[in-house]
């Protein structure tokens, strides 16, 4: 509480966040086409390159930490961006986009957010839209678009080169550029490169990315642009310890994790003026990520043999050994009409995504409990073999054609309509095979034990889906506007989860169907003085909600599940940006609140898991001389809770508190081209964690440093 009221005190006197200086911005997140940010119906967040410069970020994750509206949990395969409280169900619910073409996995049990190999130096902007976009983007927007945009958009001469040392005896380098060769030729490139070591003891990871590309006007009325990225990268880490062993030594390491993924993405776009009214867009784009691991644990192993028999091993050492392999392709054709009193957007976008999948989990025992029916003999004193092999080759096929319409009724009222139609298919096939080898107690003969179980499915099924929205945007004055709007949005299931598994470990189909989320939205946004403020009313509920029930979830090798549509939530909610300008000193704040309840199912009564009930975030950036500014920011994410099983498969809440992080940073222009900034992350060094249950977590970093050094031209 202590170091709150003295930041609090930094704040009102000297009081960086986010900059949310919007008069005259423009997105592409929206429509498709660049708009302008302040007739737009939504309540939109935009962190330009002039705040990512502020301060020295690894990666996209940290800047998104950053973020008044996001919240972003670190899970077992990497982190998940979440808006407006979608919680668990977030990798499936809130869609990432990259210049506009989608990262999201089709797994979401063990599917990662490649967000971290997008390099942070080749980022224009990133546009941040909660609650919106199903008319644009089809599925899985129920909690917003975060659409990361590259600098190769803006056809501007620039070089970059910067080299930085950071806590952890880590080192970052990185360099990119710009240029126009011709009036019709620009090209492009970047690199970036990280090493070091993390907080925990045994982290380390080391990651290099390339982007390049080019930018050529065919005429007056064509322009055609090539990009291209290609992220390696490699990782040592630990899974989560136990909370008394966090309480002796927070940074202790769990059970080795060791990984390297592998992403490569090209994309062509081709803009075609056919005149001053009508413009073509056409995308055509290629992406691979490749991510394998391998981690050790402790874990227990049941297998029923013929005649009501089954072998239990207890505490076996193993290793999961685990690959990853998604392919996708798309194309994106979209025109805007611009005719009297408003514009027409008509666009048609396709995706098929290909995923392999496997898994190999190998473990070890010396004893294990012989079970004959309810009779469990005394415990034999044999070596013991297991192996669990499972593979899954999935994919997902989708068509999506949409309308999106703004019309002026007024000079100063402006209605939005629009409607998507998406046909999707999806499956696949599923495989596992399961030996167990040891041999029967001395008393029963000694004889070997080998027990195989092989197990094969394929399914296939499709879904037809209509998304829609309508508002209105009333501009009451130059720079101020209020909104509201009905968004109508849907979730088609994913391959992986129209096939369950029983107790038996049987593959069956199940009858999933897409879950369907209406939200209402009201909003203000207005430059007062020397004042932004932008303020949204929000509410979601959400029918058919795809809901996992599982069994056996402490162990990989016996995990249980199925997938049905018992879910019904609401989230009801609001969002609050300010900023203010005083001269030398920009003051902002953040509040997000989210209140979520599952209305149907299971789980009645209860909050979203992993959903915090809001955000803080308070701001102040200063500047000191005309050649150093300092900064300093707050951040304070909510409780939560998480839902657990214990050993018997019976659930429980865990209730998580809340934390907070400070960070400083200070920066100072040598002269027209060099810059130095340098910041202390976490400065009253709080003890939080990324992720947490009952008995473990992950731990958030200390106090730590970084200073670098940056060339433009």
């Amino acid at each position: 509480m202590k170091n709150i009221l003295l930041l609090a005190l930094i704040v009102s006197s000297l009081a960086s966040a986010q900059e949310i200086k919007l008069d005259g911005s423009v997105i592409t997140s929206t429509t498709g086409f660049e708009e302008n940010l302040l007739k737009e119906n939504k309540n939109i967040t935009v962190i330009s390159k002039e705040t990512l410069e502020k301060k020295d970020y690894k990666n996209v994750e940290e800047v998104l930490r950053d973020a008044p509206n996001v919240m972003v949990q670190e899970t077992y395969f990497g982190p998940v961006i979440d808006l407006r409280g979608n919680g668990e169900r977030a990798i499936s619910r809130v869609k990432v986009l990259v210049d506009g073409i989608g990262i999201n996995p089709i797994d979401e049990s063990m599917g990662t957010l490649p967000i971290n190999t997008i390099p942070v130096n080749s980022i224009e902007r990133i546009e941040i839209i909660p609650g919106g976009g199903a008319v644009l983007n089809g599925s899985g927007t129920a909690g917003g678009v975060v659409n990361v945009i590259i600098k190769s958009t803006a056809r501007k001469n620039y070089f970059t080169s910067s080299y930085g040392n950071m806590s952890y005896d880590t080192n970052k380098a990185s360099f990119g550029g710009g240029y126009n060769i011709t009036d019709r030729l620009y090209m492009n490139m970047g690199y970036s490169y990280l090493k070091g070591n993390g907080y925990r003891n045994g982290d380390d990871r080391e990651e290099g990315s390339f982007t390049g590309g080019f930018d050529y006007k065919i005429s007056d009325r064509q322009r055609i642009k090539i990009q291209g990225t290609k992220f390696r990268g490699n990782q040592d880490t630990s899974n989560p310890i136990s909370k008394e062993l966090l309480a002796q030594n927070r940074k202790a390491a769990g059970f080795p994790v060791e990984s390297n993924s592998d992403r490569e993405s090209y994309s062509l776009d081709h803009e075609f003026k056919v005149n001053d009214k009508f413009t073509v867009l056409t995308t055509l784009y290629d992406q691979r990520y490749k991510r394998n691991f391998v981690e050790n644990s402790v874990m227990d192993y049941e297998m029923e043999m013929p005649k009501k028999k089954s072998v239990f091993v207890p505490n076996m050492n193993a290793q999961m050994d685990g690959r990853f392999d998604e392919k996708s392709k798309g194309a994106k054709i979209r025109g805007k009409y611009i005719y009297d009193r408003g514009e027409l957007v008509l666009g048609y976008d396709y995706n098929k995504t290909k995923l392999k999948r496997s898994s190999l989990i190998t473990a070890t025992g010396d004893k294990y409990d012989y079970i004959m029916g309810p009779i469990k003999l005394p415990t034999v004193i044999k070596p013991v073999d297991v192996s669990v092999s499972v593979y899954n080759d999935v994919y997902k096929e989708t068509n999506g054609f949409y309308g999106l319409n703004r019309y002026n009724l007024t000079e100063k009222l402006q209605l939005t309509t629009g409607l998507r139609y998406e046909h999707s298919s999806y499956g696949g096939t599923r495989s596992s095979v399961s030996n167990i080898n040891t041999s029967y107690p001395n008393y029963m003969g000694g004889k070997p034990i080998k027990i195989n179980k092989t197990r094969v499915a394929e399914d296939k099924k499709s879904s037809d889906n209509f998304a829609g929205e309508i508002g209105l945007n009333y501009s009451y004055s130059d720079t101020g506007s209020i909104y509201t709007r009905y968004e109508r949005g849907f979730i088609s299931p994913m391959p992986g989860q129209i096939t369950d598994k029983n107790q038996k470990g049987e593959y069956k189909p199940n009858d999933l169907k897409s879950e369907t989320s209406d939200t209402l939205e009201v909003g203000v946004k207005d430059f007062i003085g020397n004042s932004f403020l932008s303020w949204s009313v929000f509410t979601t509920f959400t029918e058919d909600e795809i809901s996992l029930i599982q069994g056996s979830v402490h162990n990989p090798a016996t995990k249980w599940w199925s997938y049905k549509n018992l879910g019904k939530t609401r989230r009801i909610g609001t969002e609050l940006f300010a900023e203010q300008y005083f001269g030398n000193l920009t003051l902002n704040q953040g509040i997000t609140y989210v209140n979520t309840k599952i209305t149907k199912g299971d789980y009645k009564g209860d909050k979203v898991p992993m959903a915090p009930e809001g955000k803080l975030t308070l701001g102040a950036n200063y500047k000191v001389t005309e050649k150093l500014i300092s900064g300093v920011t707050f951040n304070y994410v909510g409780k939560s809770t998480v839902r657990e099983f214990d050993k018997k498969d019976n659930t429980f809440k865990t209730n998580i508190s809340g934390y907070h992080f400070t960070d400083l940073t200070v920066q100072y222009k040598v002269n027209e081209y060099f810059t130095v900034s340098g910041g202390i992350n976490n400065i009253f060094n709080n003890n939080y964690n990324y992720s947490e249950t009952r008995d473990s977590a992950i731990p958030a970093p200390g106090r730590n440093y970084y200073l670098s050094g940056a060339i433009s031209l």
